[in-house]
This record gives C-alpha cells, structure tokens and sequence, in this order.
C-alpha cells in the first residue's frame, strides 16, 4: 500500500486539474481490468517474448551439432606478375623470369562437422534451462501484473465507496441543517447551532473533494496498467461485496495446502541451481578432446583474359582441387588454471543450494504469514462492520433529537464525525482483506479470480 501512495502522488504531478474528464467512457469490471493487464501489461510483453527468444537460442546450439556448408569465389587481377632472376645462359646477366597468368579465379565448397564436443552437449542442455527460466520470468511478471492492478482496483472501489457514504451524510446533514434554520428564526436555537452544522457540512465537502482527486488518479493507474488509452473514463463496475468472498470460500483459501516445490520462486531458483551444475560439468567436460571433420572442393580458374570463366580465352585454363581433414585437441596442462575454474564453479554451486534452501524456508514463512494476516484482516472486517451499523443507527438517533431540539449540534458533530469514521475504517479494512487474500494467493505461487 506504501509503494502505491507513492506511485499515486507522481502520478498526480503532471496533471494540473484532476477534474479533467476523458472523452472516451468504460465500464471495467475486475475481471476485465486483470485481462487487459495480462494482454497489455509492458513486463509481461517483454517476458513473453524472451519465451520466444529462447526457443531460438535451442535452435541455434542444436545447429552447432549439425553440418554447415558454405561456398565461396574469388577473382584476382595481378597487374604485374611476380618475378625471379637467374643467369639462365651463365653470360653474367640476370634474366627476368615471371610465372604464372594474369587473371586468376578460385571458387569453392566447404563441409564442416563436429564430430566430438562436450561442450556442446551442455550448451543443448543449457537451452532446455533457459526456456524453463523464460516461462517461470513470465509466470512471475503474470503475477505482479495481476498483484498491481487488483490493489489499485481495490483502492478504487473502496474510495468510490467511501465518496458515496460521505455523500449520503452531506445529504442527511443538509437536510438538518435546513430544519435547524427554520427553528433558529423562530428562535427555538442559537445561531452557533447553525453554524456548528454549516462547518459540519463544509468538512465534508473538504474531504469530498479530496476523495474524488484520489478516485481520479486510481483511475488513471488503472488506465496506466491497462494500457488504455489517457482520455478513457472509466466506471469501475465491481462492487466491494462481489470481490469480498464468502465465508465458506474464505475458509477453503486458508485451508489450501501449500506446495513449495510449485511455487513459480523456489522453481526459478532451482533451474538456476541446476544450470550451475551444467556450468561444472562444462568446465570438466574441457578435459576432454574436441574433434572436428571437414571437406573442401575447389574449381581453379586462370586465363590471359579478364573473363577467366571463357575456355576459350588466352591461355585459358581451369582445374579442380580437393581435400578434406580432420582436426583434433587436448588439453594437457594449463597450470591448474582448469582445476580452479571447477572449484570455483563448485563453490558457486554450494552457495545456490543454500539459497535454495534458504528460498524453500522463505516462502513457507510468507505462506505462514499471508495466511494469518489474511485470517487477521477477514475478522477485523467483519468487526468493523458491526461497529459501522451501530454507528450510523447513533447518527439516525442524534439526527432526529437534534431536529427535536433535544441535542446540541456539537453533539451531533460528534456523532456524525464518528460514523465518518467508522466508515472509512470500514472501507480501509475492506480493501486490507482484499490485498491480504492477494498476498495469499500470491503466496501460494498462483493468482485466481474467485467470485
């Protein structure tokens, strides 16, 4: 709730006046304000897309294992020809001898295998946990998706709410004041019992006005997380009584058993354990040899001419040349450098499973305490219902004495700040149960609509 406040007041900053409308008008039920999130939320876009990506990346390490096959053509002018000088006739002068043809042309096909590498091996198993990261990134980009727009759905309906109850006691009061008025010209009150009113209906105009400037910015929050466009309006359609789930269903949530091992956190640190451990049987696997196997096929082409290609050009002539070869290495010493290299990669190791552990205890703790706060926050509520109804039947009784003159309008005022309050206890404790049941939910490494 801290982080949202704060999220909510930079969100104010670049609007001037919160009582500008949007042109285009939607009704957004919770449901729909999750979907939309889902589909449109930037995180979970980039995370569906790293999905994407690492299925590429098993492509390309399986393509390593596979033939590659590739050709090539030069074509050379040699403007001036090398030479060589001997004393072909022993008469003391050095002849000038060149070889070879001006124009020359070499076209060819290479085959590539590897035949033997462990490292490839590993980097086809690397791929498997990298997809299996991508998915567990997006699962959790999911569920902080749908954990921000369910609080700021929850906070727009509890302020709604709350606008709405103020508003019926401005109602109420004004009525009283108006009779109040009537009786303070025939002199059955004084004028400070009118005033006393009038200051009661001003304070709730204050906080009225302060209500629908926060109803504006959870809205455009929502629009935000939606991704909708800024002129929308929106209506929020969920009621708090549709989202609050009944007793029996209350009950099954915080009887769910808890699975560690499926929660989306202790899986993502686990593939990462399990990628460490490919990282030291990599660094062992370089002790062995790599092998490698391939065939080259070339057409030479040489000619007087420029198109070498024409066989019947000056001193035209072509040939064919092939060979292939296999290549083979070992590492024999490197100092201890690649013993290191594999403690060091151990060590990485020992401290991922401690952090799995440690991970493990973490989140059965935060189970353990979602649940109570939950189980917490669902009795409060229930509480401050009752004490909403006994305050507002206070309200209803110092509303009629204070028409029959019998109470003073301070005492009403007391009255009626005290239903003002139980109100906004009420709501703030609703919205409390809401976020709680997310948490718990949340907890449980899994997100659901529960009507």
């Amino acid at each position: 709730m801290k982080n949202l406040k704060i999220i909510l007041i930079i969100l104010l900053l670049p609007f001037s006046s919160f009582g500008q409308t949007g042109t285009i008008k939607k009704n957004l039920s919770f449901e729909n304000a999750i979907n939309l999130a889902l589909k449109n939320n930037a995180n979970v876009k980039v995370q569906s897309l790293e999905r994407s990506a690492a299925k590429k990346v098993i492509y390309q390490n399986i393509a390593r294992g596979l033939p590659s096959v590739s050709i090539g053509q030069n074509y050379t002018d040699n403007i001036e020809l090398p030479a060589q000088f001997f004393d072909i006739d022993l008469d003391g002068i050095q002849d000038k001898l060149q070889f070879g043809n001006r124009y020359n042309s070499v076209g060819g096909i290479s085959v590539n295998q590897l035949v033997f590498d462990g490292s490839y091996i590993v980097a086809v198993l690397a791929s498997k946990i990298l997809k299996d990261q991508k998915q567990e990134n997006f699962e959790k980009s999911v569920l902080e998706a749908r954990k921000e727009v369910s609080q700021a759905y929850h906070l727009g309906i509890v302020l709604e709410k709350n606008l709405e109850a103020l508003r019926a006691t401005f109602k109420s009061t004004n009525k009283s004041l108006n009779s109040l008025k009537a009786m303070y010209k025939e002199g059955f009150v004084e004028k400070q019992e009118v005033d006393q009113l009038r200051l009661i209906l001003k304070n709730i105009e204050i906080n009225s006005f302060n209500l629908e400037s926060q109803i504006f910015i959870t809205h455009q929050l929502l629009i935000l997380h939606c991704s909708l466009s800024p002129e929308t309006n929106l209506k929020l359609t969920s009621s708090i009584e549709s989202l609050l789930i009944s007793a029996d269903a209350s009950k099954a949530l915080l009887n769910r058993e808890f699975d560690v091992s499926g929660h989306v956190d202790y899986r993502l640190m686990k593939t990462n354990r399990l990628g460490q451990h490919l990282n030291v049987q990599n660094e062992k696997i370089q002790f062995l040899p790599k092998v490698y196997a391939g065939y080259n096929l070339n057409r030479q082409f040489v000619s007087e001419d420029a198109n070498v290609f024409d066989p019947n050009g000056l001193k035209a002539n072509n040939v064919n040349f092939s060979s292939w070869n296999v290549s083979a290495s070992l590492p024999i010493f490197s100092s201890g450098r690649q013993i290191a290299k594999i403690q060091e990669e151990q060590i990485k190791l020992k401290e991922l499973d401690i952090l799995l552990d440690n991970t493990r205890m973490v989140l059965i703790l935060n189970h353990n305490k979602a649940r109570s706060e939950y189980a917490n926050a669902l009795k409060v509520f229930q509480l401050q219902v009752e004490s909403t109804k006994v305050s507002k039947q206070i309200l209803k009784n110092s509303n009629a004495k204070l028409t029959e003159g019998t109470i003073s309008s301070l005492d009403y005022a007391q009255a009626s700040n005290q239903y003002q309050q139980s109100i906004t206890s009420m709501l703030q404790s609703a919205n409390n149960t809401l976020n709680k049941k997310v948490a718990l939910e949340i907890s449980l490494g899994k997100f659901q609509i529960e009507n």
